[in-house]
């Protein structure tokens, strides 16, 4: 007696692989999409965390952490933080780079590769974003997983006008999670 060996056909080993990349097809970019929101949860962590830091700093100095020397340069990246871990730590370290910029993506007034820090009121009045001394105190911003920096127009606009002068600005998950705009906190003057 004779038994036949069993072994899968070239049709049912196709099936098999063909159901594979189907599914691969499905779970890589549900994966990527859960990569970019666990940096944009991070990135907004962050910025709270700095929030706070450069709030507690406001309280024992009566101003913000500067981000303009007195000569009227840009204190350079990391050293914006330093105010805020030396000689009182507000922030037990200088924060993390920002998970979003890209070395190929440029753009104005661009942190670099930081979580970019500024007080609007170290802006003289031929500064591009010199509008915003009247409207707010600081802003923390992220490029944003599109990676871009929004430029100084738009920004102007957003802190002129709000949501409606610069609708762009600020980054919206509902228009799918590398849509355009920054992640952005700011602190406005109140009446």
């Amino acid at each position: 007696m004779v038994h036949g060996k069993r072994a899968f056909t070239l049709i049912e080993l196709l099936i098999a692989v063909a159901i594979i990349a189907i599914l691969a097809a499905i779970a890589v970019p549900n994966f990527l999409e859960a990569q970019t929101r666990a940096k944009v949860s991070r990135v907004k962590a962050d910025i709270r965390t700095i929030t706070t830091g450069v709030e507690a700093y406001h309280v024992d100095e009566n101003a913000y952490p500067p981000h303009r020397t007195a000569a009227g340069v840009e204190v350079p990246y990391p050293d914006r933080y330093v105010f805020l871990t030396t000689p009182i730590s507000y922030l037990t370290s200088i924060p993390a780079k920002d998970p979003f910029y890209r070395h190929d993506i440029g753009g104005q007034g661009g942190s670099g590769e930081w979580i970019s820090w500024t007080n609007f009121s170290s802006y003289e009045d031929t500064h591009a974003l010199y509008a915003a001394k009247d409207t707010h105190r600081y802003m923390l911003r992220s490029r944003g997983p599109d990676g871009e920096n929004e430029p100084n127009s738009v920004r102007n606009d957003f802190m002129a006008d709000g949501i409606e002068g610069g609708p762009s600005m600020i980054y919206d998950p509902t228009n799918g999670t590398v849509s355009r705009g920054d992640i952005v906190r700011t602190a406005k003057f109140t009446p």
